[in-house]
Order: C-alpha cells, then sequence, then structure tokens
C-alpha cells in the first residue's frame, strides 16, 4: 500500500440537471442508477427543471432497457400510483 500526497490544482463544479441530453449516457455496464458523462471538461449546458431532468433520464433507460423493465422497477419503487 502506498501512502501519499495528491496536490489539487483545478476543479469544475457542474449541476448534473443542466448538462445537455448528448453528454449524458445510461450505461448498464456501469450497474444499475449509473451515469456516465461523455467529457465533463466540454459540456453543454440546457436550462431545465427538475422534472424535466428525470424524464430525460427515464428516457434514456427506457431506450436502453425497454419500457417494461422501467414499469416493473417503477411499480417496485412505488414510483407510479396504481388504482387498486
Amino acid at each position: 500500500m502506498t501512502n501519499g500526497i495528491m496536490e489539487v490544482v483545478s476543479y469544475a463544479v457542474y449541476d448534473l440537471k443542466y448538462i445537455s441530453a448528448p453528454d449524458i449516457s445510461y450505461n448498464p455496464a456501469l450497474g444499475t442508477g449509473q451515469l456516465q458523462i461523455r467529457d465533463i471538461h466540454y459540456v453543454t449546458i440546457v436550462q431545465r427543471t427538475a422534472w424535466e431532468f428525470l424524464q430525460m433520464l427515464d428516457a434514456k433507460f427506457i431506450k436502453s432497457q425497454g419500457e417494461e423493465v422501467w414499469v416493473t422497477m417503477a411499480r417496485k419503487n412505488e414510483w407510479i400510483k396504481e388504482e387498486a
């Protein structure tokens, strides 16, 4: 095991909600709930609400895994309300 000192020389902070749809991808190989950003240093910013961001994420998941998988997960996690 190596112990060392690391110096941070620069950083950037982004609100994920504002990163454009083409810059964010859902990669199932990374595991459930993991997003991949194409190149964090060159992202396009898009003004959107949190609701619009969630809709975009749902659309990416459905395109990758299918609507049936999304509905199963939504029911399991009680994201949608269904009348009995």
